[in-house]
């Protein structure tokens, strides 16, 4: 039995202890765990918090860097020409500024509204020279975004915050303030999509620490000033992060903060810390009650493990009780008993273990030494070992052993025990007993000797025993009879019936014919072979042998007494043989390879069909050898082949076999015939010297003719002018070459194992190569343009065609691609194109490329319900200019003038050249809201500036014909004619005006007709 868990009467103190122990760590632990955790929330939390102050102020940084833009886009248009101004701010209401509610004001040197967008009474002068952005740059203020504010707005009447830019007229002197005047909601709108939590808040501050704008209770705290003392820690840093009272709501929040790059503005985000409480109290909370329930656990084993201890207490009493009832019975049985303590390594012994041993008890101390000096030397090393591993390993002991008594007596005692385990599991005790046995061990072993002597008989025969009783049909199976069949003794029962049941069917008939025959007298001993199931349900064969040995008076059989011995092995020999012979004969003559034996002469004594076949010979080869000059054999390298140096021949002077030599044979009705040839001798044992050689060979000739294709294919496949790569079914490239290489730049190594996709261009979308595959998965082809990218990064044009190779049963083996740079082709097209369809004088569009779009523009405008305008132009005072000064200036006159159309109208109109100085402009798209007269009238304006040649000032006019569709016609040839009637008849006014017999003179008040 296992010793107590805690030894000795001190056991509840060590308890304790334990406990103690048990319950100190666990709540350090718990505690460590709360400070770890809280660490780490805190850190998270203040990231976090820095996190979305830099967002925020990103965001807002670049919104005012936008709106700063725009400030700059105004100013330089107020200044360039102050009328735009007005139209500029409503082209930005339709894009940029669209969502944005700001209103924009200009403010004159003076202080005066000089425009806004914002609303006013007709007439009415607001003066504006009073603010803090006027008064700033006006005092000097360097040129950069002004914030300030809050104000309440004079003409919007609303409070807001305004962004300046100052404006400077071209000598550099103040001339006024462009400005936004935004909400302040405006401000924060822009990082509302920030989330900040329920009790977040988004605070902005100028520079004087001035709240522009907040997130919540914005009436409340807007223009709000913080004092020098509250707002001065802010300015030592750039960012920071703070934990404090707020200043406007009285609220303790953690406040991330930075100032925004280049602008006067501080961007605070503030958080609440509540829910960062929240979160550690409840995770206190829960290793609170995690501390508790283990504490409780702790305590239930402490009480599981003092009531372990007592009951173990009582069940020590009950075994010592017990253990002396057991001494007491096997006094009276006369048998020894021992007993021996391990720790201690006491030892204690029966009066009967005493007698056994031959000692006396007062002169001999119990030992394990004692005991083994009476063992006989020859078992004492068994028996050392025995009691050694119970003592180390537990279990019992049962063991027959010899004694060696005084006087040179020997007695055969047997020894019994077992272990008993400690409270570690240890074996601590062992008892057992001591019993002579020796009559009984000498009648065991003449009984054994006499088995002995029969079983030796058996097995050397490897024969199992059957004894059948044939009266009342018993039987016995000796172990090996059962052994043989697979099955331990106790797993077979002895009954006739077994060997009935396991005989094969086909064996039974003769099996039973023979038992017949010796039971009549017909034979004197009964012999067979048959085969019986095994226990793996294979058969196995077997020879049984067997004699009557017991008849009744009538002469029938009483009991047969015989054996069996297992003869599988050999009965398998013996087949394996037939099969083996059959099989070699079949197997040589169903060769594909031809095979021949020639004898130790040379000539061939054996050779099989595919032999014949493969040389081409009809006739029988027994009789031919490999020195015949009708052979006519030859090497690879086409010199002569001797006939000594054939494989086989060499093979038979040296005994060394010969692999894989490659041979012609030139035959006058089959022509050369090429062979892989390989021999091996045939030895006796004993000698060294082959007395055959078998020689096997075959045919090559297509391989041959496969290998020179092969090399056919390669010389080709280098030689070809354009580039070629072929892949395999899936895409992965398998040969590419030198033409491909100096297309694309990328070498051979770089290119093979790899997919073709790794030099494309990334001009087309996955819907091209998606119609590519399957254009090759349903014709097997593809051919066209695809732009692809060498390694240097340059993208070229080729020309690809790729064609699939497929298998017999019409599977894709191979892509095979043709690669042709066409990219220089292309751009002789495009120049030619541009050629053809541009005025090469002014680089407009020429009249074939004109009428081309105004085709399709009319398309579209049928299409879309749209109108179109169409201006047809002829320069005034052209021809003087031309004639005084020279077709150099004229040309520079008509470059000029091309220019000026151009910047005259949109990007999306077309202005184009039609002959000599006629002009014509295709407005496309024109609106209801479009004024054709101020078009052509900025046109005029346009042409009538003059140009400068070589210190001159060459001027012309301009008479304009315009014609709109579908108002004056709904086709391209009648809307060019009614342009060209309106054109002619601006001309003639314009002559008119110059006064009777006057040409037209080159001046800013040309006219136009439509």
């Amino acid at each position: 039995m296992p010793k107590l868990l805690f030894p000795g009467r001190r056991w509840p103190v060590a308890l304790l202890l334990m406990v103690a122990a048990a319950l100190a760590l666990i709540w350090t632990f718990l505690l460590r765990e709360n400070r770890l955790f809280a660490e780490e929330r805190q850190q998270r939390f203040e990231a976090e918090r820095r996190v979305v102050a830099d967002l925020v102020a990103e965001n807002l940084l670049r919104q005012l860097q936008r709106l700063d833009d725009v400030l700059l886009l105004l100013r330089s248009e107020y200044v360039a020409e102050r009328k735009s101004v007005d139209t500029t701010i409503a082209l930005l209401r339709q894009g940029s500024l669209q969502e944005l509610g700001a209103r924009v004001t200009v403010i004159d040197r003076d202080g005066y509204v000089a425009t806004s967008d914002a609303p006013r009474r007709p007439g009415e002068r607001v003066y504006l020279g009073d603010r803090d952005n006027y008064i700033h740059f006006s005092s000097g203020g360097r040129d950069s975004l002004y914030i300030s504010g809050p104000v309440q707005g004079r003409m919007t009447g609303a409070p807001g915050v305004q962004l300046s830019r100052p404006i400077f007229d071209a000598r550099g002197q103040f001339a006024g303030v462009v400005a936004f005047f935004m909400e302040p909601r405006q401000l924060t709108a822009f990082v509302q999509h920030q989330d900040l939590g329920p009790d977040g808040v988004l605070t902005l501050y100028s520079a004087a620490g001035k709240v522009l704008g907040r997130s919540r209770e914005m009436e409340k705290h807007l223009g709000k000033q913080l004092s020098d003392e509250l707002f001065g820690p802010f300015k030592k840093s750039s960012h920071g992060l703070v934990t404090r009272v707020s200043a406007l709501d009285g609220i303790t929040r953690t406040v991330a903060y930075r100032w925004l790059d280049r602008y006067p503005m501080l961007v605070m985000v503030a958080v609440s810390p509540r829910g960062l409480e929240e979160e550690l109290l409840a995770q206190r909370n829960a290793n609170l009650r995690k501390g508790m329930l283990l504490s409780l656990l702790v305590l239930l084993c402490g009480g599981a493990v003092a009531f372990y201890q007592l009951r173990r207490d009582r069940l020590e009493t009950m075994l010592a009780r017990e253990r002396g009832h057991f001494i007491e019975a096997q006094r009276v049985a006369n048998l020894g008993s021992w007993e021996r303590d391990i720790p201690g390594n006491q030892v204690w012994w029966s009066d009967e273990t005493y007698r056994i041993l031959g000692y006396l008890p007062e002169s001999q101390k119990p030992s394990l030494q004692a005991f083994l000096a009476r063992v006989n030397p020859r078992d004492r090393k068994r028996i050392e070992v025995n009691f050694a591993q119970v003592r180390e390993q537990g279990g019992s002991l049962d063991i027959a052993c010899r004694l060696l008594l005084p006087g040179n007596v020997e007695r055969y005692v047997h020894l019994g025990g077992r272990a008993e385990r400690d409270g570690s599991g240890r074996p601590s005790r062992l008892t057992g007993t001591l019993q002579d046995v020796t009559d009984y061990m000498n009648m065991q072993q003449a009984l054994a000797d006499a088995e002995e002597r029969w079983k030796f008989a058996l097995d050397g025969a490897d024969a199992g025993v059957w004894d059948w009783f044939v009266a009342d049909n018993r039987a016995y199976f000796s172990p090996r009879w059962k052994a043989i069949l697979g099955y331990r003794d106790e797993e077979l029962p002895s009954r006739h019936e077994e060997w009935l049941e396991r005989l094969h069917p086909d064996d039974r008939e003769r099996a039973m014919a023979a038992v017949t025959d010796h039971f009549a007298g017909r034979t004197p001993v009964y012999e067979m072979e048959f085969r019986l199931r095994h226990k793996d349900g294979n058969y196995r064969w077997v020879l049984s042998r067997g004699k009557v040995c017991a008849r009744d008076p009538e002469g029938r059989p009483l009991r047969m007494l015989g054996i069996i011995s297992d003869i599988s092995a050999r009965k398998q020999a013996e087949l394996d043989l037939a099969r083996s012979e059959a099989m070699q004969r079949s197997l040589v003559s169903a060769m594909a390879e031809g095979v021949v034996v020639q004898d130790q002469a040379g000539k061939i004594i054996s050779a099989n069909a595919s032999a014949r076949r493969i040389l081409r010979i009809g006739e029988n080869l027994v009789g031919l050898d490999s020195t015949d000059p009708e052979w006519q054999a030859v090497r690879e390298d086409s010199s002569p082949f001797p006939g000594r140096d054939h494989p086989a021949m060499v093979t038979l002077r040296t005994g060394v076999s010969c692999d894989n030599i490659i041979m012609g044979l030139h035959r006058p009705d089959a022509g050369l015939v090429w062979l892989s040839v390989n021999s091996r001798p045939l030895n006796f044992a004993d000698e060294r010297q082959p007395f055959a050689v078998v020689t096997s060979f075959a045919d090559i000739t297509e391989i041959k003719a496969a290998e020179l294709s092969s090399r056919i294919y390669r010389d080709v496949l280098e030689r070809a002018g354009r580039a070629i790569l072929i892949t395999d079914g899936d895409g992965t490239i398998n040969n590419v070459n030198s033409a491909f290489v100096s297309l694309l730049g990328y070498s051979r190594e770089e290119c093979l194992g790899r997919r073709t996709g790794f030099f494309r261009s990334n001009r087309h979308s996955p819907e091209f190569f998606s119609r590519m595959w399957q254009a090759l998965k349903t014709r097997g082809e593809w051919r066209g343009e695809i732009w692809n990218r060498r390694k240097t990064g340059e993208a070229i044009l080729v020309e690809l065609d790729i064609r699939s190779v497929t298998d017999a049963q019409g599977g894709v083996r191979q892509f095979v691609a043709v690669y042709q740079d066409v990219t220089e082709l292309r751009r002789s097209q495009e120049e030619m194109w541009r050629l053809a369809h541009h005025d090469p004088l002014t680089g407009l569009p020429n009249r074939s490329l004109f009428l081309e779009r105004l085709d399709q523009a009319l398309a579209h405008a049928r299409r879309q319900g749209e109108r179109l305008g169409l201006l047809y132009m002829d320069l005034d005072g052209f021809k003087s200019v031309n004639d005084t000064y020279g077709h150099q200036a004229g040309d520079t006159v008509l470059q000029e003038v091309g220019c000026r159309l151009q910047n005259a109208v949109r990007t999306s109109d077309t202005v184009a050249r039609l002959a000599g100085d006629e002009f014509a402009v295709l407005l496309a798209h024109l609106s209801v809201e479009d004024d054709l007269e101020r078009v052509m009238g900025e046109i005029e304006n346009a042409v009538a500036r003059p140009v400068m040649w070589q210190g001159q000032e060459l001027r012309v006019g301009v008479s304009i014909g315009s014609a709109v569709f579908p108002d004056q016609a709904d086709v391209a040839e009648s809307l060019i004619g009614a342009a060209d009637q309106a054109m002619y008849l601006a001309k003639q006014q314009h002559r008119q005006a110059a006064g009777p017999g006057g040409a037209p003179s080159p001046s800013p008040q040309s006219l136009h007709s439509t």
